[in-house]
């Protein structure tokens, strides 16, 4: 049977805007995720030469995002199609979901070369969806390149938009990041994620996040799916309600 969240889970998920469940994936598509992405990797990075990790892609903030695989049936059945997290999205936003054709892709993040901490940083994504997940296919020690959450931003991001869902905000873009908003966000301590293979984060689509700085010895790798209400198309670009939970059902206004 699928799992359902608690009552204080959800009012966790309300409040801070994301929640951690532990040991949800399957162990053999979470194995066969792993040896997808390995055998993309460019042929330095070499799975047993962990020397061959560290700062790997520093172009890029040393992050890989492998897509090439998303469409195939088993990375779909990984997160939209697993039983759990089926029956928390319906538990949250009704039973009528967006079937999808894809995932998002494998997330990667190697170690960096320098240990030293940095500050992190945060965006808030530009396409429309509703409850976002991310699930680690492989442990993720502390300081591991987890995802980074910027806990309740989604409450002073939510109404700062002209639309629901699509990124329209009030101001213009560049002025976006250079209001009370965004100043009064950054005063918030992130939340660094880490866990288990087989853990997963759920979090709400207008929340502050990034990659954390991976500062371990191992890659973190991660999988990440959108989930989406069937009447997405129809509601995205509506003025966010007043009661930003007017389309979760499984959600009350506190």
């Amino acid at each position: 049977m699928g799992q359902t969240l608690t009552v204080e889970q959800v009012d966790f998920f309300r409040d801070n805007g994301y929640l951690v469940l532990h040991d949800v994936l399957d162990p053999a598509l979470m194995a066969q995720t792993r040896d997808a992405w390995w055998d993309a990797a460019p042929s330095e990075v070499k799975r047993d030469d962990p020397g061959s990790w560290v700062g790997a892609f520093p172009d890029s903030r040393f992050t890989w995002k492998y897509r090439d695989r998303s469409r195939e049936p088993w990375m779909v059945e990984l997160l939209y199609g697993n039983p759990k997290l089926q029956a928390v999205a319906k538990q949250l936003l009704g039973s009528n979901l967006k079937t999808p054709e894809r995932i998002r892709g494998i997330y990667c993040v190697f170690p960096d070369t320098d240990t030293t901490p940095k500050p992190a940083h945060f965006h808030v994504d530009a396409h429309a969806f509703h409850l976002g997940v991310v699930g680690y296919v492989d442990d993720v020690p502390p300081d591991g390149g987890g995802f980074t959450i910027w806990p309740g931003s989604h409450k002073h991001f939510y109404h700062t938009f002209k639309t629901a869902y699509t990124f329209n905000p009030l101001e213009e873009e560049r002025e976006f990041w250079d209001t009370d908003t965004y100043r009064n966000v950054l005063q918030i301590d992130p939340v660094h994620t880490y866990g288990s293979a087989g853990d997963v984060v759920l979090w709400h689509h207008r929340i502050g996040h990034g990659a954390g700085h991976n500062r371990s010895r191992r890659v973190r790798q991660a999988v990440l799916y959108d989930f989406c209400r069937a009447d997405l198309d129809d509601i995205q670009d509506e003025p966010p309600p007043a009661d930003m939970w007017k389309h979760w059902p499984g959600i009350s206004e506190k």
